[in-house]
């Protein structure tokens, strides 16, 4: 989903979700993307693309940066949310995606980053989820007859391989499903 200011990129959503809980300085939020963590698991994010992506971000108005003392350390630039910010990742958070494909790295963001901080709004945006997945499969099931001409074998093979990235996706879904309540 794209918001304004082509705040698109899956990384950035994720930190703008990371500081919805408080405001951090850069290389607390560049933590949370160390090895071993799950935000790791599912996005690559070197601590000099979390602070790359904070100064594009506080340039397109979604943050902002104050310098804090920190006792007898170098003072640390903390970044918090502007209201764009906090509206762009709300509605970032709350969207659907559109293709079995956006099921690798955003979705799984997301469902992560909402878990985290509001378990029910998990559980619906999976059950949202669920049904764009199923529509998505009616429709392929519904032109699946359709004649495409001399290359008809070659569509038939890629709609059924969206077929079963979709079946897989709504798979994937309940397992997220039995987490995110055993969770709660």
């Amino acid at each position: 989903m794209a918001t304004d200011h082509g705040v698109a990129d899956p990384a950035r959503y994720a930190l703008l979700a990371l500081l919805l809980q408080h405001p951090a300085h850069g290389y607390e939020l560049s933590r949370a993307f160390a090895g071993g963590s799950v935000l790791a698991d599912i996005l690559h994010l070197g601590q000099s693309n979390v602070y790359a992506l904070l100064s594009r971000m506080e340039r397109d108005g979604l943050v902002t940066a104050a310098e804090v003392e920190a006792g007898d350390r170098p003072t640390r630039r903390v970044y918090a949310l502007t209201e764009r910010g906090r509206e762009a990742v709300s509605a970032w958070l709350d969207a659907t995606v559109s293709h079995p494909r956006d099921m690798r790295i955003e979705f799984p963001l997301k469902l992560y980053l909402l878990t985290r901080s509001r378990p029910a709004h998990a559980l619906d945006l999976i059950a949202r989820q669920r049904a764009v997945f199923r529509a998505y499969i009616e429709r392929l099931e519904r032109t699946a007859g359709e004649p495409s001409g001399k290359d008809e074998d070659f569509l038939r093979l890629v709609r059924v391989g969206r077929h079963g990235r979709a079946q897989a996706a709504l798979e994937w879904l309940d397992a997220a499903e039995r987490v995110v309540q055993a969770r709660s």
